[in-house]
């Protein structure tokens, strides 16, 4: 697995190996001893000092510009009939609050209701995205029907993200570490991400037979260890398991890795590779 490590600065009669050591136990999580250290390639990076960034100016607020016109556009919230503007109009300064409509030579921005669009010095626009929704995680129906989870859209995309980024990492790592050629070579392997009762939350776009399949060993693990007379899942706890009937799995040689993550004494969600 090939690491790039700068120059170092100890006096170690190795300086280089140690630090690739270092870097390796940083990335990887464990050490392989007994193994040598191949140096693949030099390469030398020449560094130029460049003009420092002049801090810009601070905008006049010249308040709402004039509308060029008026017309109707259809938001969330139903029809609304909202103000008109053509880009080469607007002046830094300049703030347009939300419904509204800004006409560009090459697009148009449909400013949504309740945003705020700023004109800049350097005459590009700053869009504060309003709060659509309250913050609350769901509205409650008080007649017993089912309630409606809320979120914000934004946060939800940038959470999405950022749980299928670890699962992707995860499949990353498992394939650099790895000795075997299924794994390696073949990337004969699937990660995901799963809550602290084992439901699907992301997975990486690996082998799609193992994934349905994930989703129930996680579970029968929870269920199986939480269960009356056993002692629970506790923290450094990590369970391997490969039963294609009783524990999800989906033939004998496809072995299911599961680590629950802790905080603060609890079990927040679990990481599981096969």
């Amino acid at each position: 697995n090939a690491i790039m490590i700068k120059e170092s600065s100890s006096a170690s009669a190795l300086p280089y190996a140690e630090k690739f050591v270092e870097q390796y136990h940083r990335e990887f999580g464990f050490e392989l001893d007994g193994r040598d250290i191949l140096i693949d390639d030099f390469r030398v990076r020449g560094v130029v000092s460049g003009k420092t960034l002049q801090t810009p100016a601070a905008t006049p607020q010249l308040g709402s510009p004039t509308p060029a016109g008026k017309t109707k556009a259809y938001f969330e919230n139903g029809w609304e009939e909202v103000s008109t503007y053509n880009m080469e109009d607007l002046k830094p300064g300049h703030t347009i609050l939300g419904p509204a409509i800004i006409f560009q030579s090459i697009s148009i921005i449909v400013l949504e209701i309740g945003c705020v669009a700023a004109v800049t010095s350097d005459g590009d626009l700053d869009i504060d995205v309003a709060q659509l929704h309250s913050n609350d995680a769901a509205s409650v129906a008080n007649d017993g029907r089912e309630t409606e989870i809320i979120e914000d859209p934004v946060q939800l995309s940038i959470f999405a993200h950022r749980f299928m980024g670890i699962a992707e990492q995860m499949g990353r790592t498992l394939a650099r570490t790895a000795i075997s050629v299924n794994i390696k070579e073949r990337l004969d392997f699937s990660c995901a991400l799963f809550t602290s009762d084992g439901g699907l939350v992301a997975n990486a776009p690996h082998i799609p037979v193992h994934l349905g399949a994930m989703q129930s060993a996680v579970r029968f693990q929870v269920e199986y260890w939480n269960a009356e007379g056993r002692e629970g899942i506790k923290e450094g706890d990590v369970f391997v398991s490969n039963h294609p009937q009783l524990a999800g799995g989906s033939h004998l040689p496809d072995i299911t890795v599961i680590t629950p993550i802790f905080h603060e004494g609890n079990i927040i969600f679990f990481v599981a590779s096969r």
